[in-house]
């Protein structure tokens, strides 16, 4: 899929700024065309005004004549042929300039001439040009060849053309370049995709596994009662509750990317959440003579929804005590700073090393250490989509001195009353 969309990106970008050289170049190669064609025009009218030769004694400007044309300067023509025609069309007189026409040929381009009035043209089947005008009481026209203006035009239309393929192959280089850049987003998330997939039908495959064993084991005895089958059915349920809130996390997450979970925000006084929080983890704390110390701003006030601020504190609350040192301490903090709000939680137990700590909020993602600890991968990466929901940033920090700490800023949310 992903080379499909590659492929598919090169070929929309080669397309539309290919149609747009293309147009560029046909305006180039329209416009040479009809300068050449004007100047050349220009150049036989001038001539035809002059008489049948340039005065080289003449001044510049009366060579040159006046700048008709939109401007184009005249070609000096180095071939051509005048005639002079009588009251019946007949030809009274012909000059030739390094040019000769059969009489023939001339007779019949000189009454295609008479016959259409108009001023100048071409005559493409002689490979001619033609200019007349009356003088007084003589008409006269010029014939010359009109090879000029079509080398003039083929000229530009090969450069084109070689310009055109040129830049194609460096568009399609260029395109190929960036479409990496392109797809990566895209890479990634597809990557992602099949990750969570196949790590969702994972976790789903064992309580899956232990319900049906279970089942079977209390298919195999029917003539038992309830009372006797528990423990089959405690495990059951057990199993059952696991894969209930494995499905309500990705719930969760498939809601927040699909932008539907439809949370009501509201003034949420996130110091009393955080205060209630840690004191519900304090008997799970004791057991293992664990110290958890708050440092708690009274009445910070949180634009945002209370049920998701509670299970932000929940999952990094729980998190600190799942894995920290026995006789360690948890430091709780919630701080607030102008338009900032910061929670942080801090725990001491095994480093997390660089390499980990970059996919800490990767869905399903569990770092060595936490592999023996019971848990889906689902809880930092809920917790990240909460704050950034609220327009806050969550980030992760982990050495040996300072132990790991989580840490969310909020910014833009509306405070202490």
């Amino acid at each position: 899929m992903i080379k499909r969309l590659r492929k598919n990106i090169i070929c929309v970008n080669m397309l539309l700024v290919g149609i747009v050289i293309l147009a560029i170049f046909g305006v180039v190669c329209f416009n040479s065309y009809q300068t050449a064609y004007s100047s050349l025009e220009h150049g036989m009218t001038d001539v035809l005004k002059k008489g049948n030769r340039m005065d080289d004694e003449a001044p510049i400007s009366e060579k040159i004549g006046k700048r008709d044309f939109k401007g184009e300067m005249p070609m000096q023509l180095s071939s051509y042929v005048i005639v002079e025609l009588n009251d019946d069309n007949s030809v009274k007189s012909k000059t030739e300039n390094n040019l000769s026409i059969d009489s023939e040929i001339l007779e019949k381009c000189i009454s295609y001439v008479t016959s259409h009035h108009e001023h100048n043209g071409q005559l493409n089947e002689y490979s001619l040009m033609y200019a007349h005008d009356d003088f007084q009481e003589e008409t006269k026209i010029i014939f010359t060849e009109n090879s000029s203006v079509y080398n003039a035009f083929f000229n530009t239309l090969i450069i084109s053309a070689l310009l055109f393929l040129a830049s194609m192959v460096v568009i399609a280089l260029i395109s190929l370049w960036l479409s990496g850049f392109a797809v990566k987003p895209v890479k990634k998330a597809w990557q992602q995709q099949k990750q969570f997939v196949a790590d969702a039908s994972h976790e789903l495959k064992t309580p899956l596994t232990v319900i049906l064993a279970n089942n079977n084991i209390m298919m195999t005895h029917k003539n038992n009662k309830v009372s006797e089958e528990t423990q089959w059915l405690e495990s059951t349920e057990e199993e059952a509750q696991h894969m209930k809130q494995l499905i309500d996390q990705m719930l969760f997450l498939a809601k927040s990317d699909a932008g539907n979970n439809n949370i009501q925000f509201s003034d949420v006084d996130i110091s009393e959440i955080i205060e209630g929080t840690a004191l519900n983890f304090e008997p799970v704390a004791f057991e293992r003579e664990i110290l958890i110390q708050t440092d708690i701003d009274p009445e910070v006030t949180v634009h945002g929804s209370s049920m998701q601020l509670k299970q932000l504190a929940h999952i990094l609350i729980d998190n600190a005590v799942k894995y920290s040192s026995d006789k360690s301490d948890i430091t709780i903090k919630l701080k607030k700073s102008g338009e900032q709000i910061t929670f942080t939680v801090n725990n001491f137990g095994n480093e997390i090393p660089p390499e980990e700590l970059e996919h800490i909020f990767d869905r399903f993602y569990r770092a060595e250490k936490s592999r023996t600890t019971k848990g889906y991968g689902l809880g930092l990466s809920i917790a990240q989509n909460i704050v950034e929901s609220m327009n806050g940033k969550l980030t992760a920090e982990s050495n040996k001195e300072n132990g790991t700490t989580f840490t969310a800023v909020f910014k833009n949310n509306r405070q202490s009353k």
